[in-house]
């Protein structure tokens, strides 16, 4: 019997019924509310936002079926059950075309009425859970494919394509790019998108405890094993499972886990049963994998068997012209949940941030953004806001890529450069951002043979 404390709205303008009704519902644990008009109906929803409504047709001051539309409009996902000693087939096909949920005559079977209301409001817990999770899926999956650079582009194309297919697919990538969020959206892509989603993060564990949580164990395996439990692979039956660094996976268990892709089957740690398990394999890594073989950490066998559709995530210096994207996104974002009302960034502030390094990728900036909208003290955040060291930082963290000693000229250059990038090639916003006129920064493109519109 479900007994939490779900609102529901009775809607009747005969107190007789509204009194059994009430007896009937907080009999089984619910909470009772009452509107005798369709006015008091209409601020009872507004006010009180009630898990279900119990509706009669027939009100002094509206017709059931035309309040219909008028409860949906404040709330669309509150479940309507239509009561009525009046119920044609007619008006039963009228009430459910406006948006009820069901229709019951006068009188009614009390059992049935309460299990009709029990699996109504569970249907209704069931849709507002998928919608949260497809809410929250959407936001994630946006913050990673915002912007325009060319490379995000064929990295979504990719997605949509394998991800309807059972591939095993291994995510590439520095640390903070996206991995994480792109094996989720490849889940939920997938033809397995209804079933677990199953992630382990393969750092920090001991080859024993990762055997055990990957594989289960029967009881009496070890001398902590008081009960038999399934593993994870059993747990990600029919869905997906994520292996995050792979690389810190230990040679044993990597054999293991190319044993289950090859054969489908498993044995449980101090099990003698095999378990046939249907799952699809996602990997993701920060490290070169190549390189880990050549030094004994990692199979080579089972990376053939995990590079089937290897994909490498960009660093987010590689893809500056969706820095700005980012960043209007993450204010947006952090103004909701900080209750703030930061209406962006100045210039001198874009042009740290688009220069600006980034070793730790979105993540990193989405830190950064977070921190500068608690500081802001004003509407648009300035780069005093900003935790970074300016621009130079760029130039003294990237020494791999030769730029620890530039002239004047070639940073300048390499300033502009980004900037316009960033700007997606923008010739007014560019200059504004310098700190130039147009027509400056026009001769100081030719002067470095930058594209120009």
């Amino acid at each position: 019997m479900f007994t939490s404390k779900d609102k529901i709205l009775v809607i009747d303008d005969q107190p007789s019924v509204r009194f059994g009704l009430r007896s009937l519902l907080e009999a089984e644990g619910y909470r009772v509310l009452e509107a005798e008009t369709g006015q008091q109906a209409l601020l009872m929803v507004t006010e009180n936002a009630p898990q279900m409504i119990l509706l009669d047709l027939r009100l002094p001051d509206a017709d059931g079926i035309e309040l219909l539309p008028r409860i949906k409009a404040i709330d669309d996902e509150v479940p309507v059950i239509i009561l009525t000693a009046h119920g044609t087939i007619e008006a039963a096909i009228r009430a459910l075309k406006s948006g009820a949920e069901n229709f019951l005559t006068k009188p009614f079977d009390a059992d049935g009425l309460l299990i009709l209301i029990a699996k109504t409001l569970e249907q209704g817990r069931a849709r507002r859970e998928r919608l949260l999770i497809g809410l929250a899926e959407e936001r994630v999956a946006a913050e990673y494919f915002l912007g325009q650079s060319e490379t995000i582009s064929r990295i979504h194309h990719t997605i949509e394509r394998l991800a309807p297919s059972d591939t095993t697919v291994l995510l590439q990538g520095e640390t903070g790019t996206g991995k994480g969020v792109l094996a989720h959206l490849i889940h939920r892509l997938s033809e397995r998108h209804e079933k677990p989603f199953v992630e382990i993060n393969c750092a920090g564990l001991s080859r024993d405890l990762l055997e055990s949580e990957l594989f289960g164990h029967e009881k009496g395996a070890f001398t902590s094993a008081v009960a038999s439990k399934p593993g994870l692979f059993e747990l990600a039956h029919e869905g997906t499972i994520f292996f995050d660094e792979i690389t810190e996976m230990e040679p044993a268990i990597q054999a293991r886990v190319l044993t289950v892709l090859e054969q489908k089957r498993f044995r449980r740690v101090g099990g003698v049963q095999e378990k046939e398990v249907d799952v699809r394999i996602v990997v993701a890594t920060n490290r070169n994998l190549q390189a880990e073989i050549k030094r004994g950490r990692f199979r080579e066998d089972l990376y053939y068997r995990l590079s089937v559709m290897p994909l490498t995530l960009p660093p987010l210096r590689e893809r500056r012209e969706d820095i700005l994207p980012f960043v209007e996104h993450f204010v947006a974002h952090f103004n909701q949940k900080l209750n703030r009302r930061v209406q962006g960034v100045t210039p001198k502030a874009e042009a740290w941030l688009t220069s600006y390094s980034w070793p730790g990728n979105i993540r990193e900036l989405r830190n950064v953004i977070e921190r500068a909208i608690i500081l802001c003290a004003g509407d648009r955040i300035h780069a005093s806001d900003l935790p970074l060291s300016g621009p130079e930082t760029s130039v003294a963290a990237s020494a791999e890529d030769g730029e620890q000693f530039l002239s004047l000229d070639e940073l300048e250059r390499l300033h502009i450069q980004r900037v316009f990038a960033a700007t997606g090639r923008n010739l007014s916003r560019t200059a504004e951002i310098l700190g130039v006129t147009r027509t400056t920064l026009y001769n100081k493109l030719r002067k470095y043979r930058l594209e120009s519109p």
